[in-house]
């Protein structure tokens, strides 16, 4: 493992190809807010699992650095730790051929786990961001990764703890109830990141309520069926409650100086994905589901959010049709993408091995794909 310093000063660990890991200095090491701007941190969250929540975050981390030309740092705080495997394959398969000969090896990089626990434990007042070594999981792009971790779970039942403290006078769970959000905050601004993407997981407890209210937008990924449709209700009421509660305890932080969130993320649209088309349509049978969602949503869920974070809880282009996108089922390209380790529309003939008109048919989709990511893109920050 070599040190080099690059341009712009910011400390990742860069993973150069399957043969080699080095340390790259990027970026600019400050703290305080860049005039006029501020980092966007968005997350993809349903309680319900099974929607394509962590793929969807890996295609719109790619299309905000090709399409937006942003740099953006993924956050893996999922304990199945999911996005990880996908941006860190090629480094995982590494490093298992590694432990096979007999190596002892480690995953490059802070895991969130890492990086949390000190403060958790109350051995620091807030997190060491200095500490936090990224990984840059794209030799081209300025995409990066804060890896995740399974023992990530052992921190439910003292952010729980803390929410259940958050109004009292115990000052140690007050900063671990604001632990998230300072620490992601302070990460963007740290290292200049345009946007943040977090991955958690499908639940509605403490470790996911911590990183969705640390956020300033929010999208709600999809799959058009009756499960879906039910949750649509219980997500309401989740989110209804979450936003709510944490708006009661603003004034409080603020007074003790404490980087609470000032705001409730804003909802930017649903995103209807896993569905199979016929003639560039959604089959009959998953219309009718986009079509029942659509209308559940603007009946249940948009007024549910107006009423608890004000009329800017949603977005406004939420108010003509809340499904922002549809992205339709990625098919056969799914497993060539996992194999690969690229985003669907970066894909080779050499990748697939696929000829003639079947390579016409699948180039056809990934430019599609392209575009629907591109659109999300897009949306997703306005």
């Amino acid at each position: 493992m070599t040190v080099a310093l690059g341009d712009d000063g910011f400390r990742v660990i860069e993973v150069v190809n399957r043969q080699r890991l080095s340390v790259t200095l990027r970026g600019r090491f400050r703290l305080g807010s860049r005039e006029g701007f501020m980092t966007k941190i968005i997350t993809l969250y349903n309680h319900k699992g099974g929607v394509s929540k962590t793929t969807t975050t890996y295609h719109l981390a790619y299309a905000l650095a090709e399409a937006m030309k942003l740099k953006v740092l993924v956050v893996d705080a999922d304990p199945q730790c999911n996005l990880t495997e996908l941006c860190l394959s090629k480094t995982i398969d590494l490093l298992d051929q590694k432990e096979e000969a007999g190596e002892l090896t480690s995953l490059p990089g802070t895991s969130v786990k890492e990086a949390l626990w000190p403060r958790l434990e109350g051995e620091r007042a807030s997190v060491d961001i200095e500490g936090i070594e990224l990984t840059k999981f794209d030799s081209t792009l300025p995409l990066y990764i804060f890896r995740g971790d399974i023992g990530l779970s052992e921190a439910e039942d003292r952010l729980s703890y803390a929410y259940s403290q958050r109004l009292t006078s115990d000052m140690h769970q007050k900063r671990t109830y604001v632990a998230v959000h300072d620490m992601l905050r302070r990460l963007g601004d740290h290292h200049s990141f345009d946007v943040i993407l977090v991955d958690v997981g499908p639940s509605a407890a403490a470790l996911t309520r911590s990183f969705f209210l640390s956020c300033d937008l929010f999208l709600v990924p999809v799959a058009p069926d009756r499960f879906n449709y039910q949750a649509m209700g219980s997500l309401s009421h989740i989110l209804t409650k979450w936003i709510t509660e944490h708006l009661q305890v603003i004034p409080d932080f603020q007074k003790l100086a404490l980087n609470v969130p000032l705001k409730p993320p804003i909802f930017q649209g649903i995103v209807m994905q896993r569905f199979q088309r016929h003639r560039g349509a959604p089959k009959a049978g998953f219309q009718v589901w986009i079509d029942k969602i659509r209308n559940r949503a603007t009946q249940e869920l948009m007024p549910a959010l107006v009423a608890s974070s004000g009329v800017e809880g949603v977005a406004k282009h939420c108010l003509a049709n809340p499904i922002c996108v549809e992205i339709h089922d990625f098919a056969s390209l799914a497993p060539m993408m996992l194999s690969n380790s690229k985003p669907v529309w970066q894909l080779t003939k050499e990748d697939t091995d696929w000829q003639g008109q079947v390579w016409d048919q699948r180039s056809a989709a990934m430019a599609e794909f392209k575009i629907r990511f591109s659109e999300l893109a897009k949306l997703a920050i306005a």
